[in-house]
């Protein structure tokens, strides 16, 4: 918009200038003839004024008597007020619906008041400015979108490597990666290096932890193992109180197994790690093919080989471990293992051709220390713990009767995130 006034306002100026040197012109070619009285000289006029319509126009008043150009043919230029353009002596009208710029004057010659009037159209330089003002806004609005595609262009290379360090925190939260990439960009490298510094004092603290309850364990044994000899001893002299000590001992023992087996439980998966299930399994069916071997077991898998434990190996190894031992202790011959994962969950699932928990006995086998076989060796920890890791996981742990096999189907679901909902249950 300022442009397009100032260029308007240059372009009236340079008319202005036009007029008033042309109303000396026209001043000069008035003349006293003594046989008519005043006319114009129309041979020291410029040519333009003597073309009908040129869109130059004069007329003259001397002594009240108008005279006019043959450019006005029978028109006259108006007399309005018109439009005042900041030029003295012009002012800007509307002349058969185009812009013309009049420039009136009164001089005085030989002693009479000679008033001038000039007009000239503008519309074709009107046009012409508007025309400019469109293609200067066009050109205006080309550079600004260069200028916004060029900054752009300028911001995206400069956050590029805060682009690649949010893929890397994607990718290591999926497991991909255990550290993140380098960067050259030296506002970003401190972050990197400080979110690479917390995931190795992570993985740091949860070793020395896991050794720490190692340590634990085999210094605990040790004088429990003293006192059961004392007891033993107690009970062969005849000595009543020794059978109450050895029930406390053992309680004392179990209450130990069950939190050192609480506190190994590492929760939460640290970045960077994926544990496929099939690996684990081989090895535990390994094992327990060994324990049993006298049944014989015929162990089913149905394993998605894109099934991964969304936590610590050992934490995996304990679960399956004891939801594999307490389905071969009671199976006949058959156990039927499943794992499959989707974007919100693995789901595990083992059934045995046991007999099977009755439906009120089921939520009573989750307590910790619960047996409903006293029969059968073991502390009934082994449901308890794996209640415990289920939980730490934010998982579901759902008891049931296998359709296809007759005896218990117990079904695991975990997260594969800590951020993500398991999908409701029927």
């Amino acid at each position: 918009m300022g442009q397009s006034w100032f260029l308007r306002q240059m372009a009236y100026d340079f008319v202005a200038a036009r007029l008033t040197s042309d109303a000396y012109t026209v001043l000069r070619a008035v003349e006293m003839d003594i046989g008519s009285g005043w006319r114009i000289n129309v041979d020291n006029t410029s040519s333009v004024y003597q073309q009908p319509m040129s869109g130059h126009y004069y007329q003259v008043a001397v002594d009240g008597k108008w005279f006019f150009s043959r450019s006005l043919w029978d028109g006259q230029i108006p007399a309005a007020a018109g439009q005042d353009i900041g030029q003295e002596n012009i002012r800007l009208i509307q002349q058969d619906d185009k812009p013309t710029l009049v420039y009136s004057k009164t001089f005085m010659k030989q002693g009479r008041e000679i008033q001038v009037v000039l007009a000239e159209d503008i519309s074709r330089i009107d046009k012409s400015l508007t025309q400019l003002g469109w293609l200067l806004a066009g050109l205006g609005v080309i550079g600004l979108i260069i200028l916004l595609a060029l900054q752009i262009f300028i911001i995206r290379r400069g956050l590029s490597s805060l682009t690649e360090v949010k893929q890397d925190i994607s990718r290591l939260k999926a497991g991909d990666i255990r550290q993140l990439s380098p960067t050259n960009t030296r506002e970003i490298e401190p972050l990197v290096t400080e979110i690479n510094y917390l995931v190795q004092n992570m993985e740091l603290r949860l070793q020395r932890s896991r050794n720490a309850v190692g340590n634990l364990a085999h210094a605990a044994k040790t004088p429990l193992t003293v006192i059961d000899r004392h007891i033993d001893t107690l009970l062969e002299q005849g000595v009543s109180q020794g059978q109450g000590i050895k029930e406390q001992s053992q309680r004392l023992r179990q209450m130990i197994d069950r939190e050192l087996t609480r506190a190994r439980i590492a929760g939460a998966a640290l970045p960077g790690q994926r544990i496929y299930v099939g690996e684990e399994l081989e090895k535990l069916i390994r094992t327990l093919k060994a324990i049993y071997r006298e049944k014989a077991l015929v162990f089913n898998l149905d394993i998605s080989a894109k099934s991964y434990f969304p936590g610590e190996r050992d934490d995996l190894v304990e679960l399956l471990g004891n939801l594999l031992d307490n389905a071969s202790k009671w199976a006949q011959s058959q156990i039927c293992i499943k794992a499959h994962m989707d974007e919100h969950c693995l789901e595990l699932t083992i059934e045995d051709d046991g007999p099977g928990v009755p439906e009120e006995a089921r939520e009573r086998l989750m307590n910790r220390g619960e047996r409903l076989d006293e029969s059968t060796s073991g502390h009934g920890l082994g449901m308890s713990i794996i209640n415990e890791i289920v939980r730490q996981y934010q998982g579901q742990i759902i008891l049931d009767s296998s359709a296809q096999l007759g005896g218990l189907k117990v079904m695991v679901m975990l997260p594969r995130r800590a951020d993500l909902e398991l999908p409701a249950q029927n």
